[in-house]
């Protein structure tokens, strides 16, 4: 047999493409792994970066965000309603629910007056932008419906659905056993609802408008002869509210620092009105169909060495043709809630046509569970009658065992026009649990 010898060229050329064929496949499958690789862990990397870039961007919005809630301060709106929400702030702004009891101790004959308020405060309820607050106070239930940022970014609608029964009288907060100047002749029942659209437009500046309804109904209680019961009636009442500047509340002490001027006024539409009461001394007949009700606030505080707190409040509030229902009123010796108070006198004591009213207030910590109050309150009626009033009082805050707060106040005051009176007291406790 022959053997036949590939010659060495070819032999070369073969083991050269063999080497090729290897060194060349083993790169094209290793390519996919590597593709594998740096598809699955460079997009992770990126992903990764991309969220801290995002946190980094969207915490500080949040952070301001945070400070403006903090130093947000709204306007309030009429007060036709006394305001005790501040109360609920002042206990601590992360309790959902709060109960109250509150009294007022007057010298003398006068009965006392005693309130239990049941409030709650709800955010974001059904995971929307509405916020739901209700107020129980004595006789009367108030349900706050408000849309943040709604219809937009800086706006908010309100709805307040009121309703005063029992046959509550004297006191628009319907508090018990307050016989003092109370009108015992009938009872009356209302129930009310007001609309409030508020319009951030600055920082320093938010103003809103409104619109309210309110059904009254009167039923005969004790009536001397010739003696004419008010008729059953409703009445529209849009308002105009209007504030400049910035003041923040913060604690259980509602230490406040800032200055904010704001005012509002409302004009009111009966559906029918006559005069009513005694023949002798008639309150507002038909002429008062038509009624105006304003108010003009400067309120400031200052707060030092963390816990030193100054602070002052003049308003002043008139109307034209207001009768006994709505009349101007002020007086009490209640701390801790947005009203018309003078120490030493009790709640709603004095219903005037027009009124200026100074309050002021410095407090400090004696020491981490006790603070001492000094009060001092000017009050100056206009009319029906000139008088001059002055209010003093002294109080402290206690934080009791388990950190329950308890409110203890003293108020001596005194009418000083047009003749000089013999001075009142009237002493406050009160005391907050929350959850």
């Amino acid at each position: 047999m022959k053997h036949y010898l590939m010659p060495a060229p070819v032999i070369i050329v073969l083991v050269f493409s063999i080497c090729l064929t290897v060194i060349t496949a083993r790169p094209a499958a290793a390519a996919p792994e590597k593709t594998t690789v740096s598809d699955t862990q460079d997009p992770v990397k990126k992903k990764k970066k991309s969220k801290k870039e995002q946190i980094k961007k969207i915490l500080p919005k949040y952070q301001q965000a945070e400070k403006n809630e903090k130093r947000k301060e709204e306007v309030s709106g009429t007060r036709n309603d006394a305001d005790v929400s501040s109360i609920k702030k002042s206990a601590s702004s992360e309790l959902k629910n709060i109960l109250v009891l509150l009294a007022e101790i007057p010298q003398g004959e006068e009965n006392p007056i005693i309130a239990p308020i049941y409030m709650t405060d709800q955010k974001k309820i059904f995971g929307t932008r509405t916020d739901f607050c209700f107020n129980w106070v004595g006789y009367k239930l108030t349900f706050t419906f408000r849309q943040n940022r709604f219809p937009w970014k800086n706006t908010s609608l309100e709805e307040v659905i009121i309703g005063s029964f029992l046959y509550a009288s004297g006191t628009n907060l319907g508090f018990i056993k307050n016989t003092y100047r109370e009108e015992k002749r009938f009872y009356t029942n209302y129930t009310s609802q007001i609309l409030i659209f508020r319009w951030k437009i600055h920082r320093y500046l938010t103003a809103g408008i409104g619109c309210g309804s309110r059904q009254y109904f009167f039923k005969r209680r004790e009536l001397p002869a010739g003696f004419i019961m008010p008729r059953d009636h409703i009445n529209i009442f849009p308002r105009a509210i209007v504030a400049i500047g910035e003041l923040t509340e913060k604690g259980i002490d509602q230490l406040t620092e800032g200055v904010r001027l704001s005012s509002w006024a409302g004009y009111g539409i009966r559906n029918r009105w006559d005069a009513w009461g005694s023949s002798s001394d008639p309150q507002s007949g038909a002429y008062a169909k038509d009624f105006l009700i304003y108010s003009v606030s400067l309120n400031a505080g200052v707060l030092f060495r963390r816990h030193h707190n100054l602070k002052a409040r003049a308003r002043y509030k008139g109307g034209i043709d207001n009768d006994f229902l709505s009349r101007p009123r002020f007086g009490g010796t209640i701390d801790n809630a947005k009203l018309d108070v003078v120490h030493g006198y009790t709640l709603d004591q004095f219903r005037v046509y027009r009124f200026g009213l100074i309050n002021t207030q410095y407090g400090f910590n004696i020491f981490k569970r006790l603070r001492l109050n000094l009060f001092f309150d000017y009050a100056a009626i206009f009319s029906p009658e000139k008088e001059g009033i002055i209010g003093t009082g002294y109080g402290i805050r206690i934080i009791a065992v388990g950190g329950l707060p308890i409110w203890l106040t003293h108020g001596i005051g005194r009418r000083v026009q047009p003749v000089l009176d013999d001075p009142q007291q009237t002493f406050m406790i009160m005391t907050a649990a929350g959850w």
